[in-house]
């Protein structure tokens, strides 16, 4: 006999989660002493709530939960574009992934690895040139140049890069007002169609013979693409699984800035990646991604009817995966709130655990596709910010407010007085 399903008391809880943000399920799990539970939000909607590894095991296993459709339309519109991956589900999602998976090439990471290298680099008479640098604002632009790049996407002008840069932070930060009205929608929104409107035109000037990005490179593979029936996909929708490819990186300012904030708080951090100790380096990157909020919760729904933990959860019930409370379980990081890149030193790498980007396996579940050019291009910034250069730390607000979705430094993370990090007349 299924156990009864403790349950959060009220009509609805979708102001609550927004006004508690990051902490609104781990507040729960301890009160209720629970990794399952039972809520109302988005206007009534009975969502059962788990955390936990088992929980993400359960939440991508593809025979019991469905992703497809789960997300409010307003978010899927400003974050991920109309038509994208992320609304697929069953063979047409696993065959627009190998698509995304076709770019992850050991050459092609390699790649991504020098791209970030030398961007950082190249940026650095740029950063000497500021009487102050905002680590989170500057990221941004370095990082959609290095997707650009990437995807071998030509250049716009720098006045319409910066803003396209500006216009992915606005795609990101529309996760912020899940379930509010309409706050910042429309300027999500007119931010997309500005990149997607460039992204197509390449996409349809390559398809025409005007342009000629390099094979292996995501505007060729995208441009010529077809999927398991043959046919090519619209200019459009390319465009928006484009964007996709790009956009994710640019995302990764959140965990620079919050990087640069842990060698900050931490000195003797930033003195072991400076060492160049490429492992510890990757180690550090992880516990950065693991420790500092970025994805709060996922929606989705039980595809039939299931058990969890010895509950009861009915078909077609949404099911909400614990991101951040999952990250912090003491059960599975043993002094969860410490800062500790050497916990990753044994780490059995299991896709249950450590999913601050999702979870399960590449190429048939929604875990990003990106992950790997995560991990590739925090380990190069922050390389870049211990090894090669100086800079001062003036007095700012620290605070990371796990209240605010999606989580970021209040400053920004400012750093002043750029030097080199090395002596020409030696």
């Amino acid at each position: 006999m299924a156990k009864r399903m403790p349950k959060v008391k009220g009509l609805d809880q979708t102001l609550t989660v927004l006004k508690e943000g990051y902490e609104f399920i781990p507040n729960r799990t301890k009160e209720l002493n629970t990794n399952v539970f039972e809520m109302r939000v988005l206007g009534g909607k009975k969502a059962v709530v788990i955390s936990g590894k088992e929980a993400a095991e359960l939440f991508y296993d593809n025979d019991k939960t469905e992703r497809s459709g789960t997300l409010p339309k307003r978010l899927v519109k400003t974050l991920f574009g109309k038509g994208a991956i992320h609304t697929t589900t069953g063979d047409k999602h696993k065959n627009r992934k190998t698509l995304f998976m076709s770019l992850m090439t050991d050459n092609n990471l390699e790649y991504l690895r020098k791209l970030t290298r030398n961007y950082w680099f190249e940026d650095t008479a740029r950063l000497q040139a500021m009487d102050q640098t905002n680590v989170y604002l500057e990221s941004t632009l370095v990082l959609l140049k290095v997707g650009f790049r990437f995807a071998d996407v030509p250049f716009d002008t720098p006045e319409r890069m910066e803003q396209y840069a500006k216009d992915m932070n606005a795609m990101v930060d529309s996760f912020g007002s899940i379930g509010t009205a309409y706050s910042g929608y429309k300027r999500a929104l007119n931010a997309r169609d500005r990149v997607e409107d460039y992204l197509e035109k390449q996409i349809i000037a390559t398809r025409k013979g005007k342009l000629f990005p390099e094979e292996g490179s995501g505007l060729y593979e995208f441009s010529h693409w077809k999927d398991m029936n043959g046919k090519q996909m619209d200019s459009r929708l390319a465009a928006v699984d484009l964007m996709n490819t790009i956009r994710p990186l640019v995302a990764i300012n959140r965990f620079i800035s919050f990087g640069v904030l842990a060698m900050h708080e931490y000195p003797g951090e930033r003195a072991r990646v400076a060492q160049n100790d490429n492992s510890y380096a990757y180690k550090f990157a992880q516990e950065v991604r693991r420790y500092y909020p970025f994805v709060p919760f996922l929606p989705g729904k039980a595809k039939k009817n299931i058990t969890f933990d010895g509950y009861k959860i009915e078909k077609d019930t949404m099911l909400i995966l614990d991101i951040f409370g999952t990250l912090h379980s003491e059960s599975l990081w043993q002094n969860a709130e410490q800062f500790y890149p050497e916990r990753f030193e044994n780490w059995d790498g299991s896709p249950f655990d450590l999913i601050p980007q999702g979870g399960g396996d590449y190429w048939t579940n929604h875990r990003c596709a990106g992950e790997w050019m995560t991990v590739i291009i925090m380990e190069e910034s922050m390389k870049y910010f211990a090894q090669e250069i100086q800079y001062d730390v003036p007095a700012q607000d620290f605070t990371v407010d796990r209240t605010k979705l999606p989580g970021q430094i209040n400053s920004g993370m400012i750093i002043e007085n750029i030097r080199n990090n090395f002596d020409r007349r030696r």
